[in-house]
Protein backbone atom coordinates (compact mmCIF):
# COMPACT_ATOMS: atom_id res chain seq x y z
CA UNK A 1 0.00 0.00 0.00
CA UNK A 2 1.53 3.24 -0.95
CA UNK A 3 1.05 6.46 0.16
CA UNK A 4 -1.45 7.58 -1.92
CA UNK A 5 -4.18 5.00 -0.43
CA UNK A 6 -4.63 7.09 2.36
CA UNK A 7 -7.28 8.60 -0.30
CA UNK A 8 -8.21 5.14 -0.93
CA UNK A 9 -8.70 4.96 2.91
CA UNK A 10 -10.61 2.40 4.70
CA UNK A 11 -14.22 3.53 4.92
CA UNK A 12 -17.03 1.92 7.11
CA UNK A 13 -21.06 1.28 5.70
CA UNK A 14 -23.29 3.71 7.11
CA UNK A 15 -26.22 1.54 6.59
CA UNK A 16 -27.26 -1.52 8.71
CA UNK A 17 -27.24 -4.51 6.64
CA UNK A 18 -28.81 -8.30 6.85
CA UNK A 19 -27.22 -11.50 8.18
CA UNK A 20 -25.03 -12.65 4.98
CA UNK A 21 -26.40 -15.60 3.33
CA UNK A 22 -24.28 -16.43 -0.12
CA UNK A 23 -26.92 -15.20 -2.74
CA UNK A 24 -26.54 -11.94 -0.52
CA UNK A 25 -22.33 -11.71 -0.99
CA UNK A 26 -22.58 -12.55 -4.34
CA UNK A 27 -25.70 -9.62 -5.13
CA UNK A 28 -23.43 -7.22 -3.11
CA UNK A 29 -19.91 -8.10 -5.10
CA UNK A 30 -21.36 -8.24 -8.49
CA UNK A 31 -23.49 -4.62 -7.95
CA UNK A 32 -19.78 -2.77 -6.79
CA UNK A 33 -18.03 -4.49 -9.50
CA UNK A 34 -20.58 -2.74 -11.90
CA UNK A 35 -20.27 0.26 -10.15
CA UNK A 36 -16.84 0.62 -9.74
CA UNK A 37 -15.99 -1.17 -13.51
CA UNK A 38 -13.82 -3.99 -11.53
CA UNK A 39 -13.01 -6.37 -14.38
CA UNK A 40 -11.98 -9.68 -12.20
CA UNK A 41 -12.24 -10.27 -8.03
CA UNK A 42 -11.40 -12.76 -6.02
CA UNK A 43 -12.56 -13.00 -2.25
CA UNK A 44 -12.29 -15.50 0.78
CA UNK A 45 -14.41 -14.94 4.10
CA UNK A 46 -12.91 -16.36 7.00
CA UNK A 47 -14.35 -17.44 10.48
CA UNK A 48 -12.10 -19.05 13.22
CA UNK A 49 -9.04 -19.86 10.60
CA UNK A 50 -12.17 -21.57 8.34
CA UNK A 51 -13.05 -20.87 5.40
CA UNK A 52 -17.19 -19.72 5.26
CA UNK A 53 -16.68 -18.63 1.54
CA UNK A 54 -14.64 -18.74 -1.06
CA UNK A 55 -15.70 -17.05 -4.89
CA UNK A 56 -14.26 -15.30 -7.96
CA UNK A 57 -16.40 -12.99 -10.51
CA UNK A 58 -15.66 -11.31 -13.15
CA UNK A 59 -13.11 -11.59 -16.11
CA UNK A 60 -8.61 -11.71 -15.48
CA UNK A 61 -8.51 -10.55 -18.76
CA UNK A 62 -11.02 -8.20 -20.47
CA UNK A 63 -8.86 -8.38 -23.90
CA UNK A 64 -8.97 -12.41 -23.85
CA UNK A 65 -12.51 -13.31 -22.15
CA UNK A 66 -10.48 -14.82 -19.61
CA UNK A 67 -12.39 -15.61 -16.14
CA UNK A 68 -11.19 -15.06 -12.64
CA UNK A 69 -10.86 -17.89 -10.89
CA UNK A 70 -9.76 -19.05 -7.61
CA UNK A 71 -6.26 -19.83 -8.91
CA UNK A 72 -6.11 -16.44 -10.55
CA UNK A 73 -2.89 -15.04 -8.93
CA UNK A 74 -2.91 -11.21 -8.77
CA UNK A 75 -0.14 -8.86 -7.66
CA UNK A 76 -0.42 -7.60 -3.86
CA UNK A 77 1.80 -4.94 -3.98
CA UNK A 78 2.18 -3.62 -0.45
CA UNK A 79 0.60 -6.67 0.88
CA UNK A 80 3.74 -7.96 0.49
CA UNK A 81 5.12 -6.35 3.90
CA UNK A 82 3.45 -8.63 5.71
CA UNK A 83 5.19 -11.09 4.55
CA UNK A 84 8.24 -9.58 4.80
CA UNK A 85 7.73 -8.52 8.34
CA UNK A 86 6.95 -12.22 9.10
CA UNK A 87 9.61 -13.70 7.95
CA UNK A 88 11.91 -10.94 10.07
CA UNK A 89 9.69 -12.45 12.86
CA UNK A 90 10.99 -15.77 11.94
CA UNK A 91 14.62 -14.55 12.54
CA UNK A 92 13.80 -13.03 15.79
CA UNK A 93 12.12 -16.31 16.81
CA UNK A 94 15.62 -17.98 16.07
CA UNK A 95 17.01 -15.97 17.88
CA UNK A 96 19.17 -14.49 15.04
CA UNK A 97 18.19 -10.50 16.15
CA UNK A 98 15.25 -8.44 18.04
CA UNK A 99 13.40 -5.73 16.73
CA UNK A 100 15.04 -3.63 18.61
CA UNK A 101 18.46 -4.29 17.00
CA UNK A 102 19.80 -1.18 14.90
CA UNK A 103 19.95 -2.00 11.05
CA UNK A 104 23.69 -0.79 11.09
CA UNK A 105 24.49 -3.46 13.93
CA UNK A 106 23.92 -6.52 11.15
CA UNK A 107 24.33 -3.56 7.99
CA UNK A 108 27.57 -1.30 8.89
CA UNK A 109 27.39 -0.43 5.22
CA UNK A 110 24.47 1.59 5.70
CA UNK A 111 25.33 5.23 6.10
CA UNK A 112 26.49 6.44 9.79
CA UNK A 113 23.74 8.42 10.76
CA UNK A 114 21.30 5.98 10.17
CA UNK A 115 22.54 3.80 13.36
CA UNK A 116 19.65 5.59 15.45
CA UNK A 117 16.90 3.29 13.11
CA UNK A 118 15.74 -0.19 14.46
CA UNK A 119 14.13 -3.26 12.54
CA UNK A 120 10.91 -2.04 14.33
CA UNK A 121 10.87 1.36 12.96
CA UNK A 122 11.35 0.04 9.26
CA UNK A 123 8.82 -2.42 9.63
CA UNK A 124 6.76 0.34 11.53
CA UNK A 125 7.51 3.65 9.00
CA UNK A 126 9.04 4.98 11.90
CA UNK A 127 12.14 4.87 10.70
CA UNK A 128 12.45 8.60 9.24
CA UNK A 129 14.64 7.55 6.61
CA UNK A 130 13.69 9.27 3.20
CA UNK A 131 11.63 7.28 0.89
CA UNK A 132 12.88 4.99 -1.89
CA UNK A 133 9.89 6.01 -3.86
CA UNK A 134 10.05 9.32 -5.44
CA UNK A 135 6.34 9.77 -7.03
CA UNK A 136 4.08 8.15 -4.92
CA UNK A 137 0.80 7.72 -7.38
CA UNK A 138 3.61 6.27 -10.52
CA UNK A 139 5.72 4.19 -8.17
CA UNK A 140 8.55 5.88 -9.69
CA UNK A 141 12.09 4.63 -7.32
CA UNK A 142 15.19 5.90 -6.56
CA UNK A 143 17.44 4.41 -9.28
CA UNK A 144 19.97 1.41 -8.80
CA UNK A 145 21.00 -1.37 -6.85
CA UNK A 146 20.53 -1.65 -3.14
CA UNK A 147 23.99 0.28 -2.32
CA UNK A 148 23.38 2.68 -5.11
CA UNK A 149 20.05 3.39 -3.27
CA UNK A 150 21.51 3.52 -0.05
CA UNK A 151 24.18 5.68 -1.27
CA UNK A 152 21.75 8.28 -3.18
CA UNK A 153 19.70 8.51 -0.01
CA UNK A 154 22.40 9.45 2.68
CA UNK A 155 22.32 12.43 1.68
CA UNK A 156 18.44 13.13 2.31
CA UNK A 157 17.00 14.97 5.08
CA UNK A 158 16.11 12.19 8.41
CA UNK A 159 13.11 12.94 10.71
CA UNK A 160 13.87 11.29 13.97
CA UNK A 161 13.03 8.20 14.72
CA UNK A 162 9.97 6.51 16.23
CA UNK A 163 8.24 10.25 16.75
CA UNK A 164 6.04 10.18 13.44
CA UNK A 165 4.72 7.51 11.03
CA UNK A 166 5.48 7.99 7.37
CA UNK A 167 4.98 5.38 5.03
CA UNK A 168 8.30 4.28 3.85
CA UNK A 169 9.69 1.96 1.31
CA UNK A 170 12.99 2.33 2.16
CA UNK A 171 12.74 0.41 5.67
CA UNK A 172 11.38 -3.03 3.87
CA UNK A 173 14.43 -2.68 1.24
CA UNK A 174 16.85 -2.86 4.20
CA UNK A 175 14.95 -5.69 6.25
CA UNK A 176 15.01 -7.51 2.92
CA UNK A 177 18.89 -6.95 3.74
CA UNK A 178 18.82 -7.92 6.76
CA UNK A 179 17.25 -10.74 6.09
CA UNK A 180 19.55 -12.15 3.75
CA UNK A 181 22.86 -10.93 6.02
CA UNK A 182 21.75 -13.28 8.62
CA UNK A 183 20.37 -16.42 6.97
CA UNK A 184 22.87 -16.63 4.23
CA UNK A 185 20.51 -17.03 1.54
CA UNK A 186 18.54 -14.69 -1.06
CA UNK A 187 15.52 -12.94 0.12
CA UNK A 188 13.36 -14.94 -2.51
CA UNK A 189 14.81 -17.91 -1.34
CA UNK A 190 13.96 -17.40 2.14
CA UNK A 191 10.84 -16.31 1.54
CA UNK A 192 9.97 -19.75 -0.41
CA UNK A 193 11.67 -21.67 2.09
CA UNK A 194 10.67 -20.71 4.96
CA UNK A 195 7.18 -18.65 4.41
CA UNK A 196 5.46 -19.89 1.69
CA UNK A 197 6.37 -23.53 2.00
CA UNK A 198 5.48 -23.95 5.44
CA UNK A 199 2.12 -22.18 4.90
CA UNK A 200 1.38 -23.69 1.58
CA UNK A 201 1.49 -20.14 -0.30
CA UNK A 202 2.32 -22.95 -2.97
CA UNK A 203 1.50 -20.54 -6.29
CA UNK A 204 2.93 -17.42 -4.93
CA UNK A 205 5.74 -15.34 -6.44
CA UNK A 206 7.58 -12.53 -7.37
CA UNK A 207 7.45 -9.98 -10.21
CA UNK A 208 6.40 -6.72 -11.44
CA UNK A 209 4.26 -6.27 -14.04
CA UNK A 210 7.06 -7.03 -16.49
CA UNK A 211 7.59 -10.48 -15.48
CA UNK A 212 5.69 -13.65 -17.07
CA UNK A 213 3.57 -14.41 -14.31
CA UNK A 214 1.88 -17.64 -15.19
CA UNK A 215 -1.98 -17.38 -14.32
CA UNK A 216 -1.62 -13.62 -13.44
CA UNK A 217 -4.33 -11.67 -14.10
CA UNK A 218 -3.96 -8.47 -16.20
CA UNK A 219 -3.97 -5.38 -14.48
CA UNK A 220 -6.41 -2.19 -15.30
CA UNK A 221 -6.59 1.09 -13.38
CA UNK A 222 -9.70 3.34 -12.33
CA UNK A 223 -7.34 6.38 -12.59
CA UNK A 224 -6.94 8.86 -15.11
CA UNK A 225 -3.64 9.50 -17.16
CA UNK A 226 -1.94 12.31 -18.61
CA UNK A 227 -2.60 13.21 -22.63
CA UNK A 228 1.01 11.80 -23.86
CA UNK A 229 -0.14 8.50 -21.99
CA UNK A 230 3.50 8.51 -19.84
CA UNK A 231 2.03 8.22 -16.86
CA UNK A 232 -0.75 8.70 -14.24
CA UNK A 233 -2.44 12.20 -13.49
CA UNK A 234 -2.07 13.91 -10.28
CA UNK A 235 -3.78 17.22 -9.32
CA UNK A 236 -2.56 18.65 -5.53
CA UNK A 237 -0.48 15.18 -5.25
CA UNK A 238 -3.54 13.46 -5.41
CA UNK A 239 -4.30 10.55 -8.11
CA UNK A 240 -7.37 11.72 -10.94
CA UNK A 241 -10.06 9.26 -10.51
CA UNK A 242 -11.27 8.53 -13.96
CA UNK A 243 -15.27 8.64 -13.95
CA UNK A 244 -17.41 6.30 -16.50
CA UNK A 245 -14.45 3.76 -17.38
CA UNK A 246 -11.22 1.76 -16.95
CA UNK A 247 -7.74 1.98 -18.51
CA UNK A 248 -5.18 -1.40 -19.03
CA UNK A 249 -2.54 -0.16 -16.74
CA UNK A 250 0.43 0.17 -18.60
CA UNK A 251 3.73 -1.97 -16.88
CA UNK A 252 6.32 -0.21 -15.41
CA UNK A 253 9.49 -1.61 -13.90
CA UNK A 254 9.86 -1.76 -10.31
CA UNK A 255 13.50 -2.54 -9.25
CA UNK A 256 13.81 -6.22 -7.60
CA UNK A 257 15.73 -4.12 -4.67
CA UNK A 258 11.88 -3.03 -3.93
CA UNK A 259 10.94 -7.02 -3.66
CA UNK A 260 10.86 -7.13 -0.03
CA UNK A 261 8.41 -4.18 -0.33
CA UNK A 262 5.81 -4.72 -3.22
CA UNK A 263 6.46 -6.99 -5.64
CA UNK A 264 4.65 -10.50 -4.47
CA UNK A 265 2.40 -12.55 -6.34
CA UNK A 266 -0.45 -14.65 -5.08
CA UNK A 267 -4.00 -16.55 -5.21
CA UNK A 268 -7.39 -16.07 -2.98
CA UNK A 269 -5.80 -19.77 -2.05
CA UNK A 270 -2.32 -18.94 -1.15
CA UNK A 271 -3.88 -15.92 1.39
CA UNK A 272 -6.35 -18.14 2.90
CA UNK A 273 -3.61 -20.73 3.64
CA UNK A 274 -2.10 -17.56 4.74
CA UNK A 275 -4.55 -16.99 7.23
CA UNK A 276 -4.83 -20.70 8.10
CA UNK A 277 -1.18 -20.28 8.89
CA UNK A 278 -1.61 -17.18 11.13
CA UNK A 279 -4.60 -18.63 12.99
CA UNK A 280 -3.12 -22.12 13.48
CA UNK A 281 0.44 -20.90 14.50
CA UNK A 282 2.21 -23.38 12.21
CA UNK A 283 4.27 -20.71 10.81
CA UNK A 284 4.88 -18.30 13.73
CA UNK A 285 4.46 -18.34 16.89
CA UNK A 286 1.50 -16.57 18.89
CA UNK A 287 3.45 -13.76 20.68
CA UNK A 288 5.10 -12.95 17.32
CA UNK A 289 2.06 -12.79 15.10
CA UNK A 290 0.56 -10.74 18.44
CA UNK A 291 3.40 -8.45 18.17
CA UNK A 292 2.82 -7.76 14.73
CA UNK A 293 -0.66 -6.70 15.29
CA UNK A 294 0.25 -4.41 17.92
CA UNK A 295 0.16 -0.95 17.20
CA UNK A 296 3.77 1.02 17.85
CA UNK A 297 3.86 3.22 20.39
CA UNK A 298 5.79 7.01 19.09
CA UNK A 299 8.04 8.55 21.51
CA UNK A 300 4.94 10.97 22.66
CA UNK A 301 3.12 7.80 23.87
CA UNK A 302 0.69 8.19 20.99
CA UNK A 303 -0.40 4.51 19.23
CA UNK A 304 1.02 4.46 15.25
CA UNK A 305 -1.51 3.59 12.88
CA UNK A 306 0.94 0.74 11.96
CA UNK A 307 2.25 -2.93 14.23
CA UNK A 308 4.51 -4.70 11.71
CA UNK A 309 3.04 -4.30 8.65
CA UNK A 310 -0.33 -4.37 9.51
CA UNK A 311 -2.42 -1.18 9.86
CA UNK A 312 -4.52 -0.91 13.04
CA UNK A 313 -7.84 0.53 12.76
CA UNK A 314 -11.46 0.26 13.80
CA UNK A 315 -14.71 -0.53 11.96
CA UNK A 316 -17.73 0.46 14.14
CA UNK A 317 -16.67 0.28 17.91
CA UNK A 318 -14.29 -2.99 16.81
CA UNK A 319 -10.73 -2.93 16.38
CA UNK A 320 -9.54 -4.51 13.14
CA UNK A 321 -6.02 -5.26 11.69
CA UNK A 322 -5.83 -4.92 7.83
CA UNK A 323 -3.06 -4.38 5.15
CA UNK A 324 -3.46 -3.87 1.79
CA UNK A 325 -1.92 -2.99 -1.89
CA UNK A 326 -1.76 -1.16 -4.73
CA UNK A 327 -5.11 0.28 -4.33
CA UNK A 328 -6.29 -3.10 -5.62
CA UNK A 329 -6.22 -5.78 -3.03
CA UNK A 330 -7.21 -5.83 1.03
CA UNK A 331 -7.85 -8.05 4.10
CA UNK A 332 -9.05 -7.46 7.17
CA UNK A 333 -9.65 -9.26 10.29
CA UNK A 334 -12.02 -8.36 13.34
CA UNK A 335 -10.51 -10.50 15.96
CA UNK A 336 -13.44 -9.92 18.37
CA UNK A 337 -15.63 -11.36 15.89
CA UNK A 338 -13.22 -13.99 14.55
CA UNK A 339 -14.06 -12.88 11.07
CA UNK A 340 -11.55 -12.51 8.46
CA UNK A 341 -12.66 -11.30 4.51
CA UNK A 342 -9.45 -10.55 1.60
CA UNK A 343 -10.28 -9.66 -1.51
CA UNK A 344 -8.20 -9.33 -4.53
CA UNK A 345 -9.11 -7.24 -7.43
CA UNK A 346 -7.47 -6.22 -10.83
CA UNK A 347 -8.24 -2.70 -10.67
CA UNK A 348 -5.92 -0.16 -9.20
CA UNK A 349 -8.48 2.54 -7.13
CA UNK A 350 -10.78 0.31 -6.86
CA UNK A 351 -11.34 0.81 -3.38
CA UNK A 352 -11.09 -2.50 -2.43
CA UNK A 353 -10.99 -1.10 1.30
CA UNK A 354 -14.81 -0.33 1.04
CA UNK A 355 -15.73 -3.69 -0.31
CA UNK A 356 -14.36 -6.14 2.45
CA UNK A 357 -16.14 -3.45 5.24
CA UNK A 358 -19.50 -4.09 2.94
CA UNK A 359 -18.35 -7.65 2.73
CA UNK A 360 -17.94 -7.88 6.54
CA UNK A 361 -21.28 -5.96 6.99
CA UNK A 362 -23.44 -8.36 5.68
CA UNK A 363 -21.98 -11.03 8.31
CA UNK A 364 -21.45 -8.76 11.30
CA UNK A 365 -24.29 -5.84 10.65
CA UNK A 366 -23.21 -3.68 13.61
CA UNK A 367 -19.81 -3.49 11.74
CA UNK A 368 -21.56 -0.87 9.40
CA UNK A 369 -22.65 1.69 12.64
CA UNK A 370 -20.06 4.34 13.46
Amino acid sequence: MSKFTAFLGLATLVAAMPVAHADNVDDYVRAEMARRHIPGLSLAVLRGGQVVKESAYGLASLELGVPATLDTSYPLASMTKVFTSAAVMLLVQDGKLTLDTPVRQVLPELPVHWSHVTVRHCLTHTSGLPDAITDDINGTSVAGERDELFAKLAAAPLMPAGTKPAYNQTGYVIVGAVIEKLSGMDYEQFMRKRVFAPAHLDQASFGDAWSIIPGRSSLYTALDITKDHSKLMAKDGMPVLRKDSILHYGAKFIPEVLAPAGLMNATIRDLVNWERALANGSLLKPESYAQMTTPYKLKDGSDNAYGLGFRVSHMGQHATVAYGGGAATWRVSVPDKQLTVVVLTNLQGARPDQLVAGIAALYEPELARK
